[in-house]
């Protein structure tokens, strides 16, 4: 609170009222709820298949969400509509950042994606295999593995503690200023990233059997259910790079068929 009211411009950059602040952030949730369902219509139209975890015929481990979830949930949605308003402001305002549609090429579109998803994943993996040390796991990510099967997507996805939240937010605002400072990303890239980077991560949180693999980047919701259920596997989310070198990566396995 000390350092909000001291630095009101990190929370509020577009200078809004207290009203337009609010109904923003309203609108924001809206539109991720939105967002989220979209995605899951898109894939379902896809004719995606279902892991196949979830298609023997018996339920999955499934765990609600509590009050600690709700609240945790709460507190960074406030702080997601903080990042949509800075990273707006940022694109909008940096001198760094292109937003001339004449200057768009394949340097500050193709290749920045490709940057601020590598970067994303070689920052946030490490981070996110400290998060599972022994000591400080029960202190903050134990409360994001409740779900060992997730399915709901972003409320799955977004179900975790502020701190990691935090981190996780930092390790974009770090894939995005790479990608700026070294391959000129233009304000579109930076869009059509952020809109893929929420759309894996709720579909990392699904039931759907999603991958591909593209010039090294590996992305696989199997994978990441793997993590969910093994817990010490697969920290990275689209480039697996750092579990290879710790030798954390693991296949996916399905369901143990009984032998009759």
């Amino acid at each position: 609170a000390f350092f909000c009211y001291n630095h009101p411009k990190w929370f509020n950059p577009w200078g809004f009222s207290v009203l337009q602040w609010v109904v923003g952030g309203i609108l924001i949730r809206g539109a991720i709820a939105f967002y989220d369902h979209l995605v899951v219509a898109i894939i379902e139209w896809c004719s995606a298949e279902l892991l196949p975890t979830r298609t023997t015929g018996k339920a999955v481990r499934y765990v609600s969400l509590d009050a600690k979830s709700f609240f945790f949930l709460s507190i960074n949605s406030v702080h997601e509509w903080i990042f949509v308003q800075r990273l707006c402001h940022y694109i909008w305002y940096s001198p760094d950042v292109s937003k001339d549609f004449s200057e768009v090429g394949a340097a500050n579109t193709i290749v920045s994606l490709y940057v601020m998803f590598v970067v994303l994943d070689v920052i946030y993996a490490p981070c996110h295999h400290i998060l599972h040390m022994p000591k400080l796991y029960p202190l903050i990510h134990k409360h994001h593995h409740r779900q060992h099967f997730p399915t709901r997507g972003y409320l799955d996805a977004g179900n975790e503690h502020p701190v990691e939240h935090v981190i996780g937010v930092s390790c974009t605002w770090a894939a995005v200023i790479t990608a700026v400072h070294t391959t000129g990303a233009h304000a579109t890239t930076i869009f059509i990233f952020f809109n893929i980077h929420a759309a894996l991560a709720m579909l990392n949180h699904s039931p759907y059997n999603v991958e591909w693999n593209v010039l090294g980047l590996k992305y696989s919701v199997g994978n990441h259910e793997m993590h969910h259920r093994m817990f010490t596997v697969n920290y990275a989310q689209y480039c697996m790079w750092y579990d290879y070198v710790a030798g954390t990566f693991t296949l996916y396995e399905g369901p143990k068929k009984k032998l009759t």
